[in-house]
């Protein structure tokens, strides 16, 4: 007999409303996960566990007697800091625990990368935010959080230039739509467009659900510090003006990559986070940029809570435990669970080097993409051709160069440039949209080279 989850705290927020029917109807069965776990406290015979363990020393020669899952002799030659115990077992739905409790003090970390941060609200953000589930990279993330909230037809907001994938996550796979506006006015965020797509959407559904992305891929741009207390603020306030749950999903996936100090220096997640209103943040983040581990495919999901939905701390665990078991059911019907080995290697760097060092690891790296940064906008800055413009921009890995659609369409410039030019780029080429230019990936260009893949983009742009 199947035991029905009741999820009676989450059914006295917002956030149930907001589901999608999927999001309401999922939820963690107490199945094979349920019982190894209840096995491995308290019986003396395991039966449980669907992978093959044995004495080492029965299919290894020379192995030691110690029970363990069977692996490939061969795997030891790859391994040299890591038990086999910490890379060949399933790991837990929701991923390691230490790991995410490592990732939750992490996230609390780079809160306090910006100087007004103060006690208050770091107690707030570790108590009122879920421990972060352990996702297949942060596509996988994206993908939880928005068939946890949108249904098929259903509208989700976001700026038209943003990653392309979104696009196949959200329409092509859940079948929801997305509600485009124009990203830039005059240099700056849309914010009047923003709010125009707010309000619209708003006439047609009970929720508003929004995905943000900064530093933003294809653009590279980051809100100025005024900028980014007007987002705050206009959502705020809509939220309250219109009384509907407002879930903000926060791509942080270039995060830590900002390379002017005019800008928000941190994830939009914190100041959503410190709202009183029912603008709900879900920060979506992982080791692909923040540790360089792009093929490690480890992201994590962390839903923020309001402190006015809760209250004791007894309802704020249940609350949290029911918001964990909605995603471990999603989780658990799609990929299983996350990849172990690298968990494991996060939990070694994290456990050997500490969150400071790993920050000062990371320095290099970061100090060399600001160069590049700096250079490719000083040189593509020096063209003189009403055929191009350039977005803002302030971090992460790339820009993006708009081509005028009556004269050059993306995908032929791209060709051209190819070609002739011997120069890769990536088009982006979508007229309902209004989007026609190149996206420059300078995160992967030699600083001694930029000055001639500039040069031969300037050359091309003379043959139009």
């Amino acid at each position: 007999m199947m035991i029905i989850m009741e999820f009676t705290e989450i059914k006295k927020t917002p956030l149930f409303d907001a589901f999608s029917e999927l999001g309401k109807r999922i939820f963690l069965p107490e199945g094979i996960f349920y019982w190894s776990g209840r096995a491995k406290k308290e019986a003396e015979l395991i039966g449980t566990i669907g992978s093959a363990h044995a004495r080492e020393s029965d299919f290894i020669n020379g192995g030691s007697e110690e029970w363990l899952p069977c692996y490939l002799s061969e795997i030891r030659n790859y391994i040299n800091n890591l038990h086999v115990k910490e890379i060949t077992p399933y790991a837990s739905i929701a991923g390691l625990a230490d790991i995410r409790t490592q990732w939750k003090k992490w996230m609390i970390k780079k809160s306090l990368l910006d100087e007004h941060s103060n006690f208050r609200e770091i107690h707030h953000l570790e108590k009122f935010t879920t421990l972060p589930v352990i996702t297949a990279g942060l596509t996988n993330g994206i993908y939880l959080a928005s068939a946890l909230f949108l249904n098929p037809g259903e509208f989700i907001i976001s700026p038209n230039k943003r990653w392309g994938n979104y696009d196949n996550i959200i329409s092509r796979f859940i079948g929801a739509k997305i509600k485009s506006f124009e990203f830039f006015k005059d240099d700056q965020i849309n914010l009047e467009g923003l709010k125009d797509a707010i309000r619209q959407v708003a006439e047609v559904q009970k929720k508003i659900v929004l995905i943000l992305n900064f530093p933003n891929n294809p653009t590279g741009y980051v809100p100025s510090k005024q900028e980014a207390r007007d987002i705050v603020n206009a959502l705020n306030d809509l939220q309250q003006r219109l009384n509907l749950p407002m879930i903000v999903m926060v791509d942080d996936a270039y995060e830590p990559y900002i390379y002017r100090e005019d800008v928000l220096q941190k994830s939009l997640f914190y100041d959503l986070h410190e709202l009183k209103t029912d603008v709900i943040p879900i920060k979506i983040d992982g080791i692909s940029k923040e540790l360089l581990l792009y093929g490690g495919r480890i992201g994590f999901l962390t839903v923020g809570l309001k402190e006015s939905w809760i209250s004791d701390d007894e309802q704020l665990e249940l609350l949290k435990n029911e918001i964990n078991n909605k995603l471990e059911g999603m989780i658990r019907s799609t990929i299983s669970n996350s990849n172990h080995f690298y968990q494991a290697v996060v939990r070694k760097i994290f456990e050997s080097k500490g969150m400071d060092e790993i920050i000062a690891m990371r320095t290099p790296v970061k100090d060399l993409l600001e160069q590049r940064y700096h250079k490719i906008n000083q040189e593509i800055n020096q063209i003189q051709d009403d055929k191009i413009s350039l977005d803002p921009n302030s971090g992460g890995f790339f820009l993006f160069m708009n081509l005028k659609p009556d004269v050059i369409k993306a995908t032929d410039f791209a060709d051209h440039l190819l070609k002739k030019y011997k120069v890769g780029v990536i088009p982006i080429e979508k007229p309902n949209d209004n989007i026609n230019g190149i996206r420059i990936a300078y995160c992967s260009i030699d600083i001694e080279k930029i000055p001639e893949f500039v040069s031969r983009i300037r050359s091309a742009l003379k043959d139009y």
